[in-house]
């Protein structure tokens, strides 16, 4: 696969016309009125499935304890524009690495194959480090004419891989979430199994994300976790944005599944929960975190639950930090002129957690909020938002205390930081990627940035990742989250990237000092 390929001059004019044709083949947005059978707002829902149902464009019409930096020598592109003449937009990426071979590293990420809103989700395989990677077909849906959404990655102690989607049926009334499976460390992922099944105008599952346990001394090695949001219930009045985090685990290789259970209480409009995360501890506790928010003001609080016996049963929701600023789910500037004034412009972006465990049982906890930054209630769900910032909070007592939240960042501006991803080393460090507006005064464009933690207050000087900024343009959509794994002394991270005015995954390995 080609680094940094050029792209010819009329890229431009196929550009403006994949542009046109995308315009005018989208399908209107769906009506939100009472006859609908989805009684739920697209504005709550993750990713491509809000994208879809809203008719989006995607197109264009503090000191360090360590010493040295990271170095990222270069960006390798993992995506690419299958279709003669089109461009093709992909986003939402995933990666992980092999516990057994940690030069084994899978990525997936959202595809649209071939038509406009014919979503799939694509994987590819890297046996070298991430030099070069070698693209796999498309995950396995239950009917023709369901996409693919929300794609996550995991990887057991035996090197067998797990990939996590959402199975949305034709017109996105329905959603499952299915588990699919890879022994060949990547290559292919042929069979899955149903971890979570919607039934239509009941409930919809959203935003899921899985965790393998693989620590050598945990009482539940083995044991895989699905977490996801539940929205709609039809006997609920209130059921525009009842969000309730749910959880199943399985105990035999993803072949089957344990009932759900629900985590959080169901969240009444306005309040909302989103956004969970599975991360599992050395000692096999396993902790979900999430979003609780006031939908269009704010506050927001990080929150989790934990279990200690494998997911059998949980404690009572935590909070890692409460009372922030931010709305929960938010728009941030692009190139419209309009942000800040109309309802809709701007892109769409989230302060749903990131975390990580380290071999010593401290956990590392990241979002987004505006600590220094305001929102303007617009009445849309995702308000427009101003000078965002990536803050972590630690705790080295299984959750029971936590640091106040610190800046990841050391931009010193009020250029916005976002959608950042959390790793954890061997030896304990966390390292962490997030994009960034710093390298714009207009505060639009954006590229990728890397900075590591040996005890959540201190962090190494911010690296550049990208070796190209993204143009923002007028899109709306970059996806809802980027990816980073963390091995040894790398790590290799994955993100949206628009250097080309499109959405792309680019991918980058990171050598610590």
């Amino acid at each position: 696969m080609n680094t940094h390929p050029k792209r010819p001059a009329r890229r431009a004019l196929v550009f403006l016309a994949a542009a046109t044709a995308a315009v005018i083949l989208l399908p209107p947005a769906p009506a939100r009125s009472e006859s609908s059978t989805l009684r739920l707002d697209p504005e709550v829902l993750s990713g491509r499935v809000a994208q879809y149902l809203l008719g989006e464009v995607e197109v264009e019409t503090r000191p360090a304890r360590r010493g040295g930096m990271a170095q990222f020598p270069g960006n390798i592109q993992l995506s690419g524009e299958h279709f003669s003449g089109l461009l093709i937009s992909q986003t939402e990426p995933s990666i992980a690495a092999n516990p057994a071979n940690p030069a084994n590293l899978v990525a997936a990420f959202h595809d649209l194959f071939p038509t406009t809103h014919d979503f799939v989700c694509r994987f590819t395989a890297s046996f070298d480090g991430g030099a070069t990677w070698m693209l796999g077909t498309v995950a396995p849906l239950q009917a023709a004419g369901n996409f693919c959404s929300d794609p996550a990655l995991t990887a057991d102690a035996d090197g067998n891989f797990y990939f996590a989607y959402l199975d949305i049926s034709n017109g996105a009334t329905g959603s499952d979430v299915l588990v699919a499976k890879s022994s060949d460390g990547g290559l292919t992922f042929a069979t899955f199994s149903v971890a979570a099944r919607g039934i239509p105008a009941k409930n919809f599952p959203d935003k899921e994300y899985i965790a393998a346990d693989a620590w050598p001394r945990s009482p539940h090695r083995g044991t895989v976790y699905v977490t996801w949001t539940d929205f709609l219930n039809s006997t609920d009045p209130h059921a525009l944005d009842n969000g309730q985090i749910k959880v199943v685990a399985s105990r035999d290789g993803g072949a089957t599944w344990s009932e759900p259970i629900a985590l959080s209480h169901s969240a009444q409009y306005p309040e909302a929960i989103s956004g969970s995360l599975p991360v599992v501890g050395p000692d096999g506790t396993v902790y979900v975190f999430y979003a609780d928010f006031i939908s269009n003001t704010g506050p927001l609080s990080i929150r989790f639950a934990k279990s200690s016996d494998g997911g059998r049963t949980w404690s009572a929701p935590a909070d890692v930090a409460s009372g922030l600023n931010s709305p929960g789910r938010f728009r941030l500037r692009n190139a419209d002129p309009r942000f800040g004034t109309v309802p809709g412009a701007g892109f769409r972006a989230n302060s749903f957690p990131t975390a990580a465990i380290g071999p010593d049982g401290a956990i590392a906890v990241a979002w987004t909020d505006f600590p220094n930054g305001a929102c303007v209630n617009d009445g849309s769900g995702r308000p427009p938002c101003f000078n965002s910032d990536v803050r972590l909070a630690r705790s080295t007592d299984g959750g029971a205390r936590w640091s106040k939240p610190a800046d990841v960042s050391d931009d010193k501006g009020t250029a916005d930081q976002f959608f950042a991803w959390a790793a954890a080393h061997p030896d304990g460090r966390v390292s962490l990627i997030w994009q960034d507006k710093r390298l714009d005064p207009a505060n639009i464009n954006f590229d990728t940035f890397y900075s590591s933690t040996d005890n959540g207050r201190g962090f190494t000087a911010n690296v550049r990742v990208s070796t190209a900024t993204s143009t923002t343009g007028l899109t709306t959509f970059i996806g809802d989250y980027n990816n980073l794994a963390a091995t040894g002394n790398e790590v290799h991270g994955v993100w949206t990237d628009r250097r080309y005015r499109n959405n792309d995954i680019f991918t980058a390995r990171g050598i610590l000092p």
